[in-house]
């Protein structure tokens, strides 16, 4: 399923889960039923796809943090294009299986690699692009979020110590990940600023961009405008 080469090409990889209900978007669980965080999560990965979709001059992978039967069925309910490949996260950890993925892009002959999750799927491809043009002249590529992680990562030399010993999904994943940068004197590059979908005040946030037409994410928003409409009925009845 991922046997393909990259030779000699930029590389875009999907990091995603299935969307399944009580296994995604937990955090948003309470502001919304399971149910509607999955949905959440399936609109955020419906979008990034048609983000990365869009970038120019790179090879599209998807990689799914599940099992290769599962991760064949998502790839057919995404109906993606032809040029995507399908592969699996490898690794005990969140640093594990970001490492891996980019040693395997990279081994297998891309110059350059980007990953994205599925968190922030209003970015656009013009910043992807832009992590790919850093990447001339820096090693690593970083998109920092605001609740202390990173929306991207893009790689054209991997550089371990900054996936080891990383408190992943804590709020000091990106100071650590920067200290160990800077302590292997890796050249580095940060991209904007911009937030997860993780947390109810991040849901808040999402629907007022979707509210005055800032959301560039169709799928998100109109699960937003839906789930805003439901709610209004409820309150008249």
């Amino acid at each position: 399923m991922n046997r393909h080469t990259n030779a000699g090409a930029s590389a875009v990889v999907v990091f995603c889960k299935p969307p399944v209900s009580g296994r995604v978007k937990t955090r948003l669980i309470g502001a919304l039923s399971a149910a509607e965080a999955a949905e959440v999560h399936r609109a955020c990965l419906a979008d990034t796809v048609a983000m990365v979709n869009a970038v120019r001059g790179a090879k599209t992978w998807l990689f799914v943090a599940a099992g290769r039967a599962t991760a064949r069925r998502l790839a057919a309910q995404l109906k993606l294009a032809k040029k995507w490949r399908v592969s699996t996260q490898q690794g005990a950890d969140l640093g594990e299986r970001m490492r891996n993925a980019l040693w395997g892009q990279l081994r297998s002959g891309a110059t350059k690699v980007v990953i994205v999750g599925t968190d922030s799927p209003w970015m656009g491809r013009e910043r992807i692009e832009r992590a790919l043009r850093l990447l001339d002249r820096a090693d690593v590529v970083l998109g920092p979020s605001e609740d202390g992680g990173y929306y991207l990562v893009g790689a054209r030399r991997v550089a371990p110590q900054m996936f080891s010993g990383i408190a992943w999904g804590m709020a000091k994943v990106l100071s650590e990940t920067l200290r160990a940068l800077r302590a292997t004197r890796t050249e580095f590059r940060l991209l904007k600023w911009d937030f997860d979908l993780d947390r109810p005040e991040d849901l808040k946030r999402m629907e007022r961009m979707a509210r005055r037409g800032r959301l560039r994410a169709a799928k998100l928003t109109q699960w937003a405008r839906k789930w805003e409409k439901s709610r209004t009925e409820k309150k008249r009845a």
